[in-house]
């Protein structure tokens, strides 16, 4: 799969309000498209600052809209960039897992406890728990000049794709946010039992925080 810089700004970088909820949807390994990632990273993180990716040493077959999954990991990866000073560092990982608690109310994919991760870790500034709480708001944003749309779009476009965010974050201890596709039923045998996020909805396509 290959994406050019320019179709992700049109599908990624865009307002919410531009959304367009046709899906190409295909199977793909999620650590590819992650992969893929760097060669748009010079545009969005700032000059300074560590460049780390972690990839599964597994496939992590997920069907999506690779284009807009791109653009919604882009919108989560200038946040990251932004609250990032020279010498930190953004650390992008990928894994297999499962819930180790139940997950009531979910749609079938994560009752199955079976998914793949997309970490999206900074060692930037972080955010008190009022600040977190808010981010994917419409329209609200912390920086000047920014119209608070970029989180509300990455939102929108993962929850289209079945999936879920959860965000972790402290002041001074950076942020790490956590996207969660449903694996493809027979990638779901071999993945690793994790607690499930304080930050991540029982709801069906809905990780805002209430």
């Amino acid at each position: 799969m290959q994406i050019s810089t320019m179709n992700m700004s049109e599908q990624g970088r865009l307002p919410a309000y531009s959304f367009d909820s046709r899906m190409k949807m295909k199977e793909h390994d999620l650590s590819g498209i992650v992969e893929e990632l760097q060669d748009l990273l010079p545009g969005v993180v700032p000059d300074g600052i560590e460049i780390k990716i972690d990839l599964a040493d597994c496939e992590l077959r997920v069907v999506t809209d690779a284009l807009k999954l791109t653009g919604a990991l882009m919108n989560l990866i200038g946040n990251a960039g932004d609250a990032l000073s020279p010498g930190g560092r953004l650390t992008l990982s990928t894994r297999r897992i499962r819930f180790a608690d139940d997950i009531m109310g979910c749609s079938i994919a994560y009752a199955s406890s079976g998914c793949a991760l997309v970490s999206i870790c900074d060692t930037g500034a972080g955010m008190d728990e009022s600040i977190r709480e808010r981010i994917f708001e419409p329209f609200f944003t912390t920086k000047e000049g920014s119209r608070g749309l970029g989180c509300t779009l990455a939102l929108r476009i993962v929850e289209s794709l079945n999936g879920r965010i959860s965000v972790e974050s402290a002041v001074d201890a950076g942020t790490d946010v956590r996207v969660y596709l449903p694996l493809i039923k027979n990638d779901l045998m071999r993945a690793i039992p994790i607690p499930l996020p304080a930050s991540f909805s029982a709801s069906p396509l809905r990780s805002i925080y209430r």
